[in-house]
């Protein structure tokens, strides 16, 4: 219970805190593949908003699937939610694949690849921000990474923003592989 509550605590801090007071004295890490159903419900909403975007990013990779949809992601949070108040001591990974199953497919899908910088920098906070964590999950999965780099994650949004200012045509995969690290 204590590790539970500390992971907890360390990972609303990360979220809620660290993007203001960002230093290399607060790394702030997370592997997605230990954080549990419990833990998962437990979080505010910010945090969980954010950490259920990146695991769908994480987990589209993972089935090979290069779409956003914002509706799908609603309907599947819910889902994973859903199984998670069943199965609180199970991953929340195993919540995605029993929950959602690769299988899934989406009515109306945005193509990531084709997103560019000025169309995202139009989208409103909320939605720049699940576009933002998707795509960090993705891109980690790709990398075979399943930790969350709060710190990385925001330096490499900064560095994605000012390069889109500056490049509303490119797309956003060109944006975020010629500014993340």
């Amino acid at each position: 219970f204590i590790t539970m509550r500390c992971r907890l605590i360390i990972l609303t801090f990360a979220v809620l805190i660290v993007p203001a007071f960002t230093s290399k004295a607060l790394a702030t890490t997370v592997d997605i593949r230990s954080i549990t159903c419990s833990e998962y419900l437990a979080m505010p909403a910010a945090p969980s908003s954010k950490f259920s975007a990146w695991m769908t990013g994480w987990f589209s990779y993972e089935s090979r699937r290069t779409f956003v949809d914002f509706d799908l992601h609603r309907t599947n949070v819910t889902n994973v939610q859903a199984w998670c108040q069943s199965n609180p001591s199970a991953s929340v990974m195993v919540g995605l694949e029993k929950s959602i199953g690769v299988t899934a497919v989406p009515n109306a899908t945005l193509d990531f690849n084709k997103i560019t910088c000025g169309t995202w920098l139009g989208y409103g906070p909320e939605d720049q921000d699940f576009v933002r964590y998707f795509m960090s999950g993705y891109y980690n999965a790709a990398a075979s990474n399943s930790v969350l780099d709060y710190d990385r994650l925001q330096r490499n949004s900064s560095a994605v923003v000012a390069y889109c200012k500056k490049n509303k045509s490119r797309t956003l995969p060109t944006a975020i592989q010629n500014r993340a690290s």
